[in-house]
């Protein structure tokens, strides 16, 4: 019986021996090792991730806080630049007095301002992507296009006259056919004073022999503003206007209705 019980604790003797052996080598540096501690089989001694509490949290964290800087900085540049604009009697600042004031009170167009970005500056306004055009999307809202004064038409359009000639009364008012940027305000050979107004639709409207103009260039118009008033041709109150189309003159008539 002695023998029996002897053999027992042999068997657990041994059978402890062997599971401590296999634990102690499963928990060997040789057996196995995390991935964040290997490089080419070579320990870095790197700490792992989770004994790092917070690195990873710190540096989005500076992130997020260098663009919130970044934004409030830039919001400061425009701000005095917006301030010293309106503090400012020269010439050059009161065309930008007018745009801002006209921003702050209209639904931007933006169609229509990257179009004067690209004709004044140059390039495409890649720094506002609000400015960049989807041309597989319409534009919202349809184009309003009234007649620029009142009267008759005594000459329709003529390819070589490139435009036509409406009779007004005495000092009748011309006001813009469509929404736009004025390109172009003052004397012009053979049309005198003269308004040209180009559109988001890309057409240019032209109306001349005014005899006072009412607008000045980079001027943003609305269908119906004062561009100014009819001037006297010859005895008469004539109004010459005309619209182009990539470089070429078409027919007003087939976007306006002169009735």
């Amino acid at each position: 019986m002695r023998e029996h019980y002897r053999g027992m604790r042999k068997r657990r003797d041994q059978l402890l021996k062997e599971w401590r052996s296999q634990r102690s080598s499963f928990g060997s540096k040789s057996s196995w090792q995390p991935v964040w501690k290997k490089s080419g089989g070579k320990e870095k001694g790197e700490e792992a991730p989770w004994n790092r509490p917070g690195q990873w949290l710190e540096e989005e964290k500076k992130r997020k806080e260098g663009r919130f800087l970044f934004q409030v900085f830039f919001a400061f540049i425009l701000l005095s630049v917006t301030y010293l604009v309106f503090q400012s009697k020269v010439p050059a600042s009161q065309q930008a007095q007018s745009f801002i004031r006209e921003v702050m009170v209209r639904d931007y167009n933006f169609a229509g301002a990257a179009r004067w970005y690209q004709e004044h500056v140059g390039g495409s306004p890649a720094i506002l992507p609000a400015f960049l055009q989807n041309k597989s999307q319409p534009e919202k809202g349809k184009q309003v296009w009234v007649t620029p004064a009142k009267g008759k038409v005594i000459r329709p359009f003529d390819q070589e006259a490139r435009g036509m000639v409406i009779r007004t009364n005495k000092e009748a008012l011309v006001v813009a056919a469509s929404e736009g940027w004025v390109v172009d305000a003052g004397k012009k050979e053979g049309l005198g004073m003269t308004v040209v107004i180009r559109h988001r639709d890309g057409k240019e409207t032209w109306y001349g022999w005014l005899g006072n103009i009412r607008v000045k260039k980079k001027d943003w118009v609305k269908p119906r503003q004062l561009l100014g008033e009819v001037g006297n041709r010859g005895g008469e109150s004539l109004l010459y206007f005309g619209m182009k189309q990539e470089d070429r003159f078409i027919n007003p008539a087939a976007v306006i209705s002169f009735d």
